[in-house]
């Protein structure tokens, strides 16, 4: 048996059998999927279909692709937070090799001039009790504040140098989602 349709494309009649899911207009070429309901039957165009699938696809491809840079944001973010360190006044901060490697110098240079002053003041100091023993300790204060000065220094240009390289990987995996790598 067969049943009357328009073409949704051109409008010509079609005839169509009763098992028939798609059909092709014979004067326009069009392919339509055949839809029946309770004692109707009708016809959708296949291209628009498949361009409104290939519509979703992207956006559910768009949507992916945003919730997965905002979870590298967050990660990152939460990353970044770690590397902060504080500068003499208590406020936050990220690391920097420059300002690792003046901080260091300056307190290194702090403890030079200690230990110089610290050598000059006792050396005139009497050699019994208790000023024997400030003769040594006090100028290693000095010597402590070098040390420190040093160490401090390796300390934040390595957390700088650590804090570069998260960088650069967190970029490699934002543009790696911008292009739709997986």
């Amino acid at each position: 048996m067969l049943e009357s349709l328009l073409c949704n494309s051109c409008g010509a009649p079609l005839e169509v059998p009763n098992s028939a899911k798609f059909v092709k207009c014979n004067h326009c070429n069009t392919t339509l999927k055949v839809h029946r309901g309770q004692g109707t039957t009708t016809s959708e165009v296949i291209e628009k279909l498949a361009q409104t699938t290939e519509d979703l696809a992207a956006n559910v491809q768009q949507l992916t692709r945003q919730r997965e840079l905002e979870e590298l944001d967050r990660r990152w973010q939460n990353q970044r937070d770690s590397f902060l360190v504080r500068n003499r006044r208590g406020v936050s901060q990220l690391p920097t090799t420059g300002a690792a490697w003046i901080g260091g110098v300056a307190i290194a240079f702090f403890g030079a001039i200690w230990t110089v002053m610290a050598i000059a003041i006792t050396s005139s100091a009497p050699d019994f009790g208790p000023f024997r023993i400030l003769r040594i300790v006090f100028p290693l204060f000095g010597l402590g504040f070098i040390a420190f000065g040093i160490i401090s220094a390796v300390m934040i240009h390595q957390k700088a140098k650590s804090l570069r390289q998260a960088e650069q990987a967190y970029r490699r995996d934002q543009e790696r989602i911008m292009k739709g790598d997986q």
